[in-house]
């Protein structure tokens, strides 16, 4: 099972057992049994009985603007509860000691593995501070802390990619160059993933340790996205850069950089197929796909949260 993606302009219903895409002349037939979310960009309408369907299936959905701005979730009422679980979870929010002891795994790893990602391309690593983050004492500190690294790791990509494609400075609302529509992009699809994941274990999505709980997000997903983005996302910006697959054409600019539909679609299929690949995991002693690998690192949440075990975030060895 994995996503379904939809972009802009569609009008997605249900026949039997199965999603149908309306676009244009377009018709497409979506078994049901193939998809764990669906992912919505831009305007599109969904029908009545399909939001029954999904309902019933356990499917969430994911909708955003055409330019990539989240604006909700669709979530299904029948979720996985455990009212012992979200206790011990909001124990560790409330509990300064733990939740800081978690959030700075996030904002370790995420470090650890972004470094990963300049060494895969052939870019100096960064220092990472890791005394600064060991005595930190909120999570605002900590925050800054990761924004102040994830600077200086955006200079270190610019190193490796065609200046037309440099990041320069993060921008995010709105995106204003190339660079920073792609990683703006690739990680809204890193974080719908993992609240999808999220979703199929015990944890609430709304109670979160590096991020601020919201009303409207899903701050656990955020946490967790940390580790993942550049995993996934950026490793997909790069790839698609310097393999030439993505052009100044792939782009619009309207009060803000972002990709358009043809963009969009070379994106997804690029992230679809990263999600998809494969990496051995050792506790499973086979590969497993990184969207399952998510999954895992979701559960091993759960577990540290319920003091089974020490919490040490997923960073491939080899890639």
């Amino acid at each position: 099972m994995r996503p379904y993606y939809v972009v802009s302009g569609a009008i997605v219903s249900k026949e039997n057992d199965s999603v149908i895409i309306k676009k244009e002349d377009q018709e497409i037939n979506v078994p049901l049994e193939s998809i764990d979310s669906i992912i919505i960009f831009g305007n599109s309408t969904l029908t009545t009985p399909l939001l029954g369907l999904l309902a019933k299936r356990g499917i969430p959905v994911f909708i955003y603007s055409f330019n990539g701005k989240y604006i909700t979730s669709i979530m299904p009422d029948n979720f996985i509860e455990s009212g012992f679980v979200i206790i011990r979870q909001a124990e560790n929010y409330i509990d300064m000691t733990k939740r800081m002891k978690i959030a700075k795994k996030f904002v370790e790893w995420a470090a650890i593995n972004m470094n990963k990602v300049l060494i895969k391309f052939d870019a100096l690593p960064l220092e990472i501070p890791i005394d600064k983050i060991n005595s930190a004492k909120t999570p605002t500190e900590l925050m800054g802390i990761e924004g102040n690294f994830a600077d200086e790791y955006f200079g270190a990509l610019d190193s490796i990619l065609p200046e037309k494609f440099m990041i320069n400075e993060r921008t995010r609302q709105p995106p204003l160059n190339f660079g920073n529509a792609l990683i703006s992009f690739g990680n809204s699809l890193v974080y719908s993933v993992v609240i999808s994941e999220i979703f199929h274990t015990y944890l609430n999505p709304s109670i979160s340790f590096l991020h601020e709980p919201g009303y409207r997000r899903s701050s656990l997903g955020l946490d967790i996205s940390e580790i993942f983005k550049p995993l996934l996302s950026h490793t997909v910006v790069i790839s698609l850069i310097k393999r030439k697959l993505i052009s100044e054409g792939d782009f619009t600019d309207s009060e803000g950089v972002y990709l358009n539909e043809r963009g969009k679609r070379k994106f997804l299929g690029a992230f679809d197929e990263k999600i998809m690949s494969t990496y051995y995991v050792n506790s499973l002693k086979r590969k497993a796909s990184f969207k399952h690998i998510i999954r895992l690192e979701i559960y091993k949440v759960e577990k540290y949260i319920l003091g089974e075990g020490e919490y040490k975030p997923f960073s491939p060895r080899r890639w």
